[in-house]
């Protein structure tokens, strides 16, 4: 054993604040797992919350491990140490389970990384009693879990706070020589929201496509992912402060989840229908108690900027002395007071998300933006003086054309032409930064039926943008990686048998796994998917109408816009009560 890996996690835990270490004794202990880097794991809330959430029972006891960086690593294999936890360093194989915390496709090559590392058998079906359960859960689970059905012994479908402890007291009360099918199976019936794949078998058409999905006797036709009616009791903040997190020691607060908007690219605001916000006076006790641990809170959400109460609650943050950060902000619910709000609590950076350059596809996306909202946007941001902005785009959408992507560095230039006519001359940001990335279609949205584009056709899209932008110094552009958007669009929507590809890439690479596979990973991913497809994911409910889905990309198609979300009023989704 590594007494310099030792030493290294014991450092990293001395400069936290709000680590729990807790004796084992009779508890039953979890090891919760983020697939990535420390300071990746350590700005993730949800995985925040769910160690809070297991530390706070008596009989658990719930400890962390993360992705070593690659000196780590080389430690780990020069030694020969095994995986170890952060609290009390010891081996991933002494827990009783490990579970991993999935919110992205492209970590799931890293819960391999880290199975193995831990030594722990990759596949399920190789494992024995001596084995601890492997268990995951997220919001990259209960999109599509089944890339990593041969990998893990049973997933959580669903909001954490809303079942997560069941789902692991439920097995840590049970008999420890009792048969671990059997424990799965009578855990898959009790608790809600649960999956697990040994229980379901999928059976092919002869054309490649998913035929049935069929549960054995005493497994559940379906799973409903357990949802949150109501926000206000469970409170969902950051527990841990750690200076090496990738947002430092900022306070993080949640201050609604899902989205009225319905773009229909986007999953979250799909699958955690109806919207819910948290009130103002309810967030208060939460920031006052944040800033007596750090002197920055972040607000986070989906649409951050469309909370009715957005300003107060800035203004709270300002009046208690503290500074704010903020995650991305709508451009039509956004105006200079806001930005002032902002610049007082020390932001220098906005995001703001056009996605698409045309105003004709963002009438596609259902973005709802016009070219005079993000101008409007961009003069109030520059009048209240923060310096730099950062635009998210995207290539590769339902229906894009080569004049749409061209439309990109038009409107970056009129944006900034905008801002230096309105100032006079007098002010011009110090910095436009583009992110652009490739689509990737995501389940239970309207593009679920959509092909991913071809990697070399993205690479000319992003490359005509990057043309487009030469020469104007206050502009950055910064694009991802054609060919990584691809493997994510293979876990993204891929079945049981792209769990094949997964450990053939872990194993050899992913371009020997793709050049010897015979699994076609274009099968999966530059194919259009017919109406009426069963999809991997259809067992799960979370409450959507697939027709409802159809229609909207049939509305995407024609170019129709569908108004925001308003439970009140619409039950056309199907998620709230009174279904037509």
């Amino acid at each position: 054993m590594s007494a310099k890996i030792k030493a290294r996690l014991q450092k990293l835990l001395s400069q936290e604040k709000g680590a729990v270490v807790r004796e084992w004794g009779a508890r039953w202990p979890v090891a919760l797992v983020y697939p990535h880097i420390y300071p990746v794991a350590m700005g993730n809330l949800g995985f925040q919350v769910i160690y809070h959430l297991l530390n706070a029972q008596p009989g658990l006891v719930c400890e962390r491990a993360f992705l070593p960086g690659p000196q780590e690593w080389e430690e780990y294999r020069r030694t020969g140490t095994p995986l170890l936890s952060l609290e009390s360093q010891r081996p991933l194989t002494d827990f009783a389970a490990v579970a991993f915390s999935l919110s992205f496709e492209g970590d799931y090559p890293q819960a391999l990384q880290i199975l193995e590392g831990a030594r722990i058998p990759l596949l399920a079906a190789d494992r024995g009693p001596g084995d601890p359960l492997v268990l995951a859960g997220g919001v990259a689970t209960f999109l599509n879990p089944e890339p990593l059905a041969p990998f893990v012994d049973a997933f959580f479908l669903g909001e954490g706070e809303a079942g997560a402890v069941s789902f692991v007291e439920f097995l840590a009360a049970a008999d420890a020589a009792q048969d671990r099918q059997d424990l799965l199976r009578q855990l898959a019936q009790t608790v809600p929201g649960v999956y697990v794949p040994q229980g379901y078998q999928p059976h092919y058409a002869g054309d490649g496509t998913l035929a049935g999905f069929i549960p054995e006797p005493g497994y559940p036709s379906r799973v409903k992912p357990p949802h949150l009616p109501e926000l206000a009791p469970y409170p969902t903040h950051s527990h841990l402060l750690a200076p090496q997190s990738e947002w430092g020691e900022m306070f993080l607060v949640e201050t609604g989840r899902g989205c009225s908007r319905g773009c229909r690219f986007c999953a979250a605001g799909f699958i955690y229908r109806p919207p819910r916000e948290r009130a103002a006076e309810v967030l208060y006790p939460q920031i006052l108690a944040g800033l007596q641990k750090s002197r920055k809170v972040g607000l986070v959400g989906a649409a951050v900027s469309d909370h009715p109460e957005i300003k107060d609650i800035c203004r709270k943050v300002l009046d208690l002395g503290g500074d704010l950060g903020i995650s991305s902000l709508r451009a039509d619910s956004v105006d200079e007071e806001l930005f002032r709000l902002l610049a007082q609590g020390g932001v220098r950076t906005v995001a703001l998300a056009p996605e698409a350059g045309s105003g004709r596809l963002r009438r596609v996306l259902n973005k709802g933006l016009t070219v005079e909202d993000l101008a409007q946007a961009a003069i109030a941001l520059n009048a209240a003086g923060i310096s730099q902005m950062r635009l998210y785009f995207m290539v590769g959408l339902p229906t894009e054309t080569l004049e749409d992507v061209e439309e990109i560095p038009r409107l970056v230039k009129h944006l900034l032409h905008r801002i230096v006519k309105d100032s006079r001359g007098k002010k011009r940001l110090g910095q436009i930064t583009l992110s652009l990335s490739s689509f990737v279609p995501k389940p239970f949205t309207p593009f679920q039926w959509v092909p991913f584009m071809e990697v070399g056709e993205l690479k000319k899209r992003l490359k005509l943008v990057r043309q487009g932008l030469q020469g104007l110094k206050e502009v950055r552009v910064n694009t991802d990686l054609p060919k990584w958007a691809y493997v994510q669009a293979l876990l993204s929507r891929g079945d049981r048998r792209v769990g094949d590809l997964l450990l053939a890439a872990h194993q050899r690479g992913w371009n020997r796994a793709f050049r010897e596979s015979l699994v076609n990973p274009d099968f999966f991913t530059l194919r259009e998917r017919h109406p009426e497809e069963l999809f991997p994911w259809d067992f799960i409910d979370h409450g959507l109408k697939k027709d409802y889905l159809w229609a909207e990309y049939q509305k995407a198609l024609a170019g129709e816009e569908t108004p925001p979300c308003h439970p009140e009023v619409c039950t056309r989704c199907g998620v709230c009560a009174g279904v037509e």
